[in-house]
């Protein structure tokens, strides 16, 4: 399976008033940066089979930007595990269920998605890669048995992404 994960887009700053963490959605930049790197993740040809996606407004607003930008449907479907607080193991379990999926994108947190690509390819969150806001990175999955490995095929900044899109 090919899995990729994305960061959300820039959205307003943590302790805006009058807005809990949760509720905080993109800025007009960050829609417009993140409907850019969309365009150039699907000119990459990362169009998922299916995008699950934190609860967290801002990621909604991210996955949904990048639906508009595929070229097919793609499922979108939402997970807790997802969210700043979520369960790592229950999140990989989901990922196992998924055998049938050649490719999964997941939609979230730093640092919770740097410790999954950390996780994944080198054995331990402690080397999570620094995803940035808008940003991308691809695994490929060795399988979907036992501890799930896999390899970096690719970390993309939203800035390259943005250039894809050209």
């Amino acid at each position: 399976m090919l899995l990729y994960l994305v960061r959300h887009a820039i959205a307003f700053p943590h302790g805006t008033p009058g807005m809990e963490d949760d509720e905080r959605p993109l800025t007009e930049k960050g829609i417009r940066e993140m409907e850019d790197a969309a365009r150039g993740i699907c000119r990459l040809g990362y169009v998922p089979d299916l995008v699950l996606c934190s609860p967290l407004i801002r990621a909604r607003q991210t996955a949904e930007i990048l639906l508009r930008a595929f070229d097919r449907k793609v499922k979108l479907e939402i997970s807790a595990d997802l969210a700043p607080a979520g369960s790592r193991p229950n999140l990989y379990s989901a990922i196992r269920g998924f055998e049938g999926v050649e490719s999964l994108m997941l939609v979230g947190h730093q640092p919770s998605l740097g410790e999954i690509a950390g996780e994944l390819v080198w054995g331990s969150p402690e080397y999570g890669l620094e995803l940035k806001k808008g940003g991308a990175c691809a695994i490929e999955l060795k399988s979907l048995r036992g501890t799930l490995k896999g390899s970096l095929v690719s970390l993309l900044t939203p800035a390259i992404l943005r250039k894809a899109a050209c």
